[in-house]
């Protein structure tokens, strides 16, 4: 025994120290009392005369037998696993006994249990020794987690559930419960019935316990076999049933954790038919209220006999579900431990280098000897190390090197060898006191390495030649970075003697890929040999702007494969020369250079993929005994171990390379589908038995199916595999039973018969069967082929028929890659199978994989390149590890995917925000629908266009939320994207056309605001139609993908789409800027002071701009994984509805105004009119003559309340010119009351084209009327429209002067304001004279629109009116102004006194104070200015 406490060397003192784990064992024999609750290791000795153990005689592992010696052990067999037995730090090989009874090879009691997911609802699985366990989430138990658990509840230590009074007649006696806690003794379950029985289950020192008490006898048992205070669930179950016999005798049976533990006892059978009386659960309640013994911790899924139900339950503290308080929160652990939630408790971990129960430092504790210095190191498995003087070594520094053993050997009194392989970088030399190899000089070892490796120092640009022992990392100069000190991070800058130098006209020289790379001028290549152990020039460029470009080692030929390149170039020139012998030879070569390279170069790869291809092809034109697979044993093993060695996923760079001239891959694939089949076809031929080869990546199994009652297949059959097996276990193929039934006679309406063609001719008299097949016959042959590696490999080619495939926007093969074929007498089976095949692979990378689609490799696509294509498979199984497929042909297999973390119809990751946003629109959206469809009073072409536009949004809303993600169904996804396209283009088609209506209506001088819209339906519905009807006869498939039910901003179809919305925005905007400017001139002088612009165009445009930045962001939030364009796109969507209802209906004056007479059922003056014709007079009046208005200029409209018939004359211009009618005339036509206006047609006149050409009114044209609206008419109040003055005179203008037969009674305001119906009705209106005929009031009038007198312009040139229209128009009005003037008070006295003749100023200006209270011709909206 040394200081330290550890056995040293031979003595008379034999110690035995035995340590458990990873303990410090001089540090727990010495300090473990100090420091508390460090007792890892523990010691005894013994006193005799021999100085050493004797380990001369048998080892016994596991037991002892019976000798005759007295061995003081009570145990005397071993129930367990033992492996890494050492002796004196030997490994002994325990396969080497002399004897064994009973063991087993392995530890199967530690296998992997938790394989086959057996946990449900989401339990997790947890192995234990030869079984396993469910950890399940709450609410859930059984074994495999497949109970419901209702109800948890957690208990407080003062809780109580009780039940009193149970008015159950009878009881199974049947109690199920499910615990968790931490307290070692309390009362869980107590019932009482009604023979005086009294059940209890009870914790007592952590067991449970079930007693019966009835009166003073009780009866008590326990399940000691395992401890429910670990804080995890436990089963508890306890049932009464008889035991049979005369005797009434029944028992009790207590089972913990599903039957694994259970005890027993007998009780009254009486008990069982009695009633229940009370049940308390959480203890046992005090008459004072206390709860006594009570229980802390949860319990959930309690059952007793079923007749108890938690809500009629009295409760008392108990709170629902089972979360407890974080023990940790508190930090309770020391400060240099931490702590560790273990459920109602926490443990504390000491870090390295700290013991005890206070981690306790333990430098601190002194434990290294002879005046060493303790020093803290948590890199080292203790923690600390101890720097020890000259002289003494040891982990304490205990030892002391008097004589030291000579270099190769190590030990202390007694000196062995070293051991050390020299060939893997180490040190002929060891560690003199544990033998520890160590690297030579200048060498280094990295963690996990089994071998030390170069340093390898740049000596330019490093210190030294020495490194860091364990990273390698020489010492660099300044500025010079990289393990080996030889770069710099500059790439323009070389490593110098000084540092890092920058070459200013040339890249500088380098090493990249074990090449230095010499100094090369800009825009020239540099070609230097190949890497040590190659063969070849390599190549690299050096870019003037990038520096050095990556290098091409290409050409690079490895040493092993030098000979086959030669072999390569002359197959290729003459493949006849294979043969046999030089078959089996190229491959054992080549399976040779396989094995011995470690880095394949591309000139490897191609040398490899030549040479097998050409062995490939030669041996699928073989039959029977010419097959070198009957000659070599070996050779199909070689080529599968070549190919694997080519297909490894480091060789991708090369395949890229190569599949530029050849099909590369595509081509591998097929030869090795035709070789497996040639081997198929032929076993029966050659008596070649079933094999399966399992390679690192590629595993391929030829294999007889017996067709006698043949119930399917899974292939490969793992489970019979002898060699090694592959690491994917679960990828294998499913043939169903019948996979060798013809096909159907009638194969019309076969959803897979497109698939494959019909077998070919030669194929079809060989498929006919015996009637008495030989027993050969009976037997089909299948191969199946897995490339665990292929996939990222091949080309990304696929299926350009976009109903076969719709390709997800980043592609990638997640699974390996599945070849299967089937030969029944020995012919292929190319028929479409009656029952699918079933394809199961595990994926590849389960993280940021979705959207599965099964495909298989076509190689007749594309011009023979080949490519995936989906025909005639589908996904039936997907969870997050592994995919099934079925498939209606039998082929090369995969599944395609996307590198995406959203699903089929994930489009909106923020489900809730979105559709609580669409709907708010949605809901807004109807109601402004609503409201323009329900007031009539404000019913015009504007509110049409805006209520058509506000549907097609609505519309396009409600397919966007609705039917976005229906991307499994492909003809429906398709449709609700055509329906998409067509309802987004009519919303800003509408649009576009309210932008056009708002411009006509200021620009044109007749009122175009009512009237037929057949060209507005054109435009707003035909239009999108005929767009969307071109895009899907163009590119029917271009609409909907495996992402989303829209276009994709990835295909050129989007044109269809973002081209005219660009148009319609674009023109819109130039509409809304001329609208602005015509509406805000100040050119023109009109006849108020104050003219007020078109209102809407401000609305008109805030909608235009939410609209487009909404289907900005819907499409792309659909097509980008960005989660910022979903918020923004819920954003603006959810202003989109309440702007357009809040700016359409409530702050619209218009629509105020309309709901007002709605609420109050009056009709307003517009909708009480008859339809008659209203006009517009464009005038202006200055220096006592009324001029004609420039066109543009903005006009007044006379008496804008009534609406217009059809066939009526809608435009009458009327002016007074300088040359044509002089003062002196205007007065004598004032004062003549025959005079009328005559007609004047200039010479220079035209037809004009004020009417836009973009009406369509035939020769029937309709009259328009203008709308009321102006801010401050409203302001100020509603004024009454006027009468028209043409209809006022139509009665008379056609009559001969001198005749007067008018007898209607004609009123005239007395005061220069503006006339309407509802003025009519005013005391203050005076009769004119009877004697004074229509034709008078006409004169009466100045500057009257004459109706006959003046030719129409524009589409209504030259039209007269409808007879019945003129009559009944001008009938109505007179009709109108008699009942009138009838029930006005004083009419009469009015018409029997009229009042004086007005003058002439006076007259004109009575008109124009008229025409002022006309309003101007604009939107009817008053929400803006």
């Amino acid at each position: 025994m040394n200081q330290a406490g550890l056995p040293q060397g031979p003595s008379d003192q034999k110690v035995v120290v035995v340590t458990l784990d990873n303990c410090d064992s001089a540090l727990a024999l010495r300090y473990g009392h100090v420091i508390g609750n460090y007792t890892c290791s523990a010691q005894a000795s013994q006193s005799g005369s021999k100085k050493s153990l004797d380990l001369t005689g048998p080892l016994l592992l596991g037991g002892v037998p019976k000798l005759p010696e007295d061995f003081p052990v009570r145990n005397r067999q071993f129930v367990g696993c033992m492996k890494n037995l050492r002796v004196d730090n030997q490994h002994v090989d325990m396969a080497s006994f002399i004897a064994n009874n009973g063991t087993l090879p392995g530890c199967s009691a530690k296998r992997h249990f938790c394989n086959n997911s057996p946990c449900q609802n989401g339990g997790t699985c947890v192995n234990l020794w030869g079984s396993f366990s469910c950890d399940c989430p709450l609410g859930f138990g059984g074994q495999h987690c497949e109970r419901v658990m209702a109800s948890p509840q957690r208990f407080l230590g003062n809780s109580l559930l009780q039940w009193n009074n149970i008015a159950a007649s009878s009881t199974s006696w049947h109690v199920e419960l499910m615990l968790r806690t931490r307290q070692a003794g309390a009362t869980v379950l107590h019932i009482s019935s009604g023979q005086q029985h009294n059940l209890t289950l009870q914790l007592r020192g952590g067991s449970v316990l079930m007693a019966l008490h009835r009166g003073e006898d009780s009866t008590v048992s326990r399940v000691e076999e395992v401890l429910v205070n670990d804080g995890e669930w436990h089963h508890l179950q306890l049932d009464i049933s008889s035991l049979g016999g005369a005797a009434d005798l029944h028992k009790a049976v207590l089972s913990v954790d599903l039957g694994l533990y259970l005890a027993s006892m007998e009780v009254d059978g009486r008990l069982r038919d009695s009633k229940l009386k009370a049940v308390s659960v959480g203890g046992l309640p005090m008459p004072d209220g206390k709860i006594q013994q009570g229980f802390r911790g949860c319990i959930q899924g309690l059952r007793v006999g079923g007749a108890l139900s938690l809500s009629q339950a009295r409760k008392v503290n108990v709170e629902q579900g089972c979360r407890v308080p974080d023990p940790c929160s508190s930090n309770p652990c020391p400060k240099n431990g931490y702590c560790s939630n273990d459920w109602d408790s926490f443990s504390c971990t000491c870090l390295p280098g700290y013991f005890g129960s206070n981690c306790t430092d333990a430098c601190s504790l002194s434990p290294c000897e002879h005046k060493s210095v303790c020093i803290r190191k948590p890199s080292t498995p203790r923690g600390y190390t101890c720097d020890c003087p000259s002289n003494y070594f040891g982990n304490y520094c205990e030892k002391k090197t008097d004589l030291p053993c000579p270099r190769g050997w190590w030990g202390h009194k007694t000196c062995g060898p070293c051991n050390c392989d020299t060939s893997k970088g180490f040190d002929s030399d060891c560690n003199k006191t544990s033998g520890e190899c160590r690297c030579k000089d200048n060498h280094y070892r990295p963690d996990s390495s089994a071998m030390c490796l170069l340093c390898d120092c740049y000596p330019v640009g490093s210190f030294s030649r020495a490194c860091d022992r364990d990273s390698g990392q020489c010492q660099c100069k300044p500025g010079v970075i990289g393990r080996q000190c030889d770069r710099c991070d500059n790439p323009f800058a070389e490593v110098s003697p000084n540092g890092c130098e920058v070459i200013y006209d040339s890249c500088p020289q380098a090493i990249e890929e074990g090449i230095w790379w010499p100094r090369t001028k800009f825009g020239l290549p540099a070609a230097v040999h190949c890497p040590k152990g190659t063969l070849g020039t390599a190549i690299r460029h050096c870019d003037e702007h990038k520096g050095w470009l990556p290098p091409n080692l290409f050409n690079c030929t490895s040493v092993t494969f030098s000979k086959l390149e030669a072999l390569t170039e002359k197959f290729l020139r003459n493949a006849s020369l294979l043969d046999s012998s030089s078959v089996q030879q190229t491959a054992a070569l080549l399976a040779n250079a396989t094995l011995h390279t470690e880095k394949y170069f591309g000139s490897d790869v191609k040398v490899a993929f030549h040479l097998t291809q050409s062995l490939l092809q030669h041996e699928s034109l073989q039959q029977g005994f010419n097959l070198t697979a009957t000659q070599d044993v070996h050779f199909t093993e070689n080529v599968v171990r070549v190919g694997s060695a080519i297909l490894s996923p480091e060789t991708r760079p090369h395949w890229a390379l190569i599949q530029r001239a050849d099909r590369g891959t595509a081509a591998l694939l097929r030869h090795f589908e035709e070789y497996a089949n040639t081997l198929a076809q032929n076993m029966r031929k050659t008596y070649l038995s079933p094999f399966t080869i399992v390679t690192p990546h590629i595993v391929i199994s030829v294999d007889r199916l017996k067709k006698t009652n043949f119930g399917g297949a899974k292939l490969p059959r793992y489970q019979s595999l002898r060699g090694p097996r592959p690491v994917d276990m679960e990828t294998a193929v499913t043939l169903p039973d019948s996979v060798f039934e013809p096909p159907p006679v009638d194969t019309r309406g076969h959803r897979h018969m497109d698939v494959f063609p019909e077998p070919f001719p030669k194929n079809r008299s060989v498929n006919r069967h015996r009637r008495h097949p030989s027993e050969e016959q009976q037997d089909a042959v299948a191969s199946v082929i897995i490339f665990h590696s292929l996939a990222p490999l091949l080309p990304e080619n696929y299926d350009p028929d976009k109903r076969s495939l719709r390709v997800p926007k980043r592609p990638v093969i997640n699974t390996p890659v599945v070849s299967i074929t089937v030969h029944d007498n020995d012919e292929l089976l190319q028929h479409t199978l009656d029952k699918p095949i079933t394809v199961q692979f595990r994926l590849v990378t389960t993280e940021e994989r979705s959207k599965p689609i099964c495909v298989f490799w076509n190689h007749s696509i594309l011009g023979g390149n080949g490519g995936w294509s989906a025909k005639g498979c589908e996904v039936v199984f997907r969870n997050s590890s592994h995919i099934s497929c079925q498939c209606y042909h039998m082929t090369s297999f995969a599944v395609l995917m996307d590198v995406s973390r959203r699903e089929n119809g994930e489009i909106l990751p923020v489900k809730l925000l979105t559709w609580s946003t669409v709907g708010v629109t949605v809901g807004f959206l109807l109601l402004t629908s609503i409201f323009l469809l329900s007031l009539r009073a404000m019913q015009s072409n504007k509110t049409s266009i805006i209520h058509n536009g506000t549907i097609a949004l609505l519309l396009s809303e409600l397919i966007f939320i609705l039917g976005i993600n229906q991307a499994d169904n492909p003809f429906f996804c398709t449709i609700i994207a055509i329906l998409l396209h067509f309802f987004y283009l009519c919303s800003f088609s509408w649009l576009f056309l309210e932008g056009l209506h708002v411009y006509r209506m200021i620009s044109e001088v007749r009122d175009i605001n009512y009237g037929p819209m057949r060209f507005y339906y054109l435009i707003g519905w035909g239009v999108p139609a005929f767009i969307t009807g071109l895009a899907v006869g163009l590119d029917p498939e271009g609409y909907g993908n495996p992402d989303y039910c829209w276009l994709s901003m990835y295909d050129t179809l989007i044109w269809s789409f973002a081209g005219p919305i660009a148009m319609a925005v674009s023109m819109n905007i130039f509409l809304c800027i001329l609208s602005s400017k015509a509406s805000c001139s100040h050119k023109h002088h009109s006849i108020e002071k104050k003219e007020p612009r078109v209102a809407g165009l401000k609305t008109a445009g805030g909608v235009l701009f939410l609209v487009l930045v909404t289907c900005f962001l819907a499409l792309l939030s659909v097509n980008s994984d960005i989660i910022i364009f979903h918020y923004l796109f819920a954003g603006f969507n959810c202003l989109q509805g309440p702007f357009i209802f809040f700016f359409r209906i409530v702050l619209n004056k218009e629509a105020r105004t309309a709901m007002k007479y709605c609420c109050s059922r009056k009709r307003p003056d517009h909708m009480m009119k008859s339809k008659a014709a209203i006009y517009k007079c464009n005038s202006n009046y200055k220096d006592g003559k009324l001029y004609h208005l420039p066109f543009a200029d903005s006009s007044v409209s006379l008496n804008g309340t009534m609406q217009s018939g059809k066939s009526q004359q809608s435009y009458v211009p009327f002016v007074l010119r300088e040359d044509g009618l002089n003062s002196s005339q205007a007065h004598i036509a004032l004062n003549d009351h025959m005079a009328h206006f005559p007609e004047r047609k200039d010479p220079d006149d035209r037809d004009s084209d004020s009417d836009s050409d973009l009406s369509l009114e035939d020769d029937r044209s309709e009259s328009y009327a203008s709308t009321h609206s102006s801010d401050s008419e409203d302001e100020e109040g509603p004024l009454p429209p006027e009468e028209c003055w043409e209809n006022l005179a139509s009665n008379g203008v056609k009559r001969p002067p001198g005749q007067d037969n008018g007898v209607t009674k004609t009123y005239w305001p007395d005061y220069p304001g503006s006339g309407s119906d509802s003025e009519l009705k005013d005391p203050n209106l005076r009769p004119i004279p009877e004697a004074r005929s229509a034709e008078s009031t006409a004169v009466q009038i100045p500057g009257l629109c004459h109706l006959n007198t003046h030719p129409h312009k524009g589409i209504l040139k030259k039209k007269q009116l409808s007879p019945i229209v003129e009559r009944n128009g001008g009938n109505r009005i007179s009709s109108d102004l008699v009942e009138t003037g009838a029930s006005s008070p004083g009419s009469s006295s009015s018409e029997d006194r009229p009042g004086p003749k007005p003058g002439l100023q006076e007259q004109l200006n009575g008109v124009v104070l008229s025409i002022k209270a006309g309003t101007v011709d604009g939107d009817s909206s008053g929400s803006e200015s």
